[in-house]
């Protein structure tokens, strides 16, 4: 699907980013909405000016040195990325649920994994593109929210890039999935880890993961 050449490369925006601290709160009361959405519209905001001036200054040098690509990743992304959650919504409540504590460890581990094989993917087709804040939503009882970015482009038309948001227990936001033209990441991925899982098992989906990204990145 040629569009998701425009998420990974959205993907890579998000995870190429100065670390920024996000939002928690310094109480414990939750703020109320019109308070968070300001607060996730300010977050957001900040961070994806910083990840236009990072992905403009520094791609040369990650294209050129992977390892401080990968190094730099890895020490950025659990902060801005609810691997948890993206994990538990592509193989589903119920098989996330019946899990070991190891297996859900080991897959959210190799989702992160994936989500950076993507950053690479989507690093390399960097154009000059220019990512800020539309619009926000949130719903507060929910815990939930869309942060819509607009990706200015010089080369292609401009688009609409949705993430999905969630408040963690210390209310922080963090993205838990993106969507693009109306289809989210999880759509789509959703079935294949299901089929695998169920056809197969877990060991299956690990070694079909697992084995993508280390062909990817040998």
């Amino acid at each position: 699907m040629k569009n998701w050449g425009l998420g990974r490369l959205f993907i890579a925006a998000m995870m190429s980013l100065v670390m920024l601290p996000l939002f928690a709160a310094q109480e414990d009361s939750v703020p109320a909405p019109e308070d968070a959405k300001a607060i996730v519209h300010t977050q957001f905001d900040a961070l994806f000016r910083s990840v236009t001036n990072q992905l403009t200054n520094n791609q040369e040098m990650y294209l050129s040195n992977p390892v401080a690509y990968y190094d730099f990743l890895t020490s950025t992304v659990i902060n801005h990325w609810d691997s948890s959650s993206t994990t538990r919504a592509l193989v589903g409540k119920s098989h996330y649920t019946n899990f070991s504590d190891q297996q859900r460890l080991s897959l959210i581990a190799t989702v992160d994994q994936t989500l950076i094989r993507y950053a690479f993917e989507g690093l390399e087709s960097y154009g000059g593109q220019d990512f800020r804040v539309a619009d926000v939503v949130v719903n507060e009882k929910q815990g939930m929210g869309w942060v819509q970015v607009l990706m200015e482009s010089p080369i292609i038309p401009d688009i609409n890039l949705d993430i999905l948001i969630k408040r963690t227990n210390a209310n922080v936001w963090q993205a838990v999935d993106i969507r693009v033209k109306g289809i989210t990441y999880v759509a789509i991925k959703k079935h294949k880890y299901r089929e695998v899982l169920e056809e197969q098992g877990f060991n299956a989906l690990m070694d079909n993961l697992t084995d993508k990204n280390t062909d990817f990145f040998e």
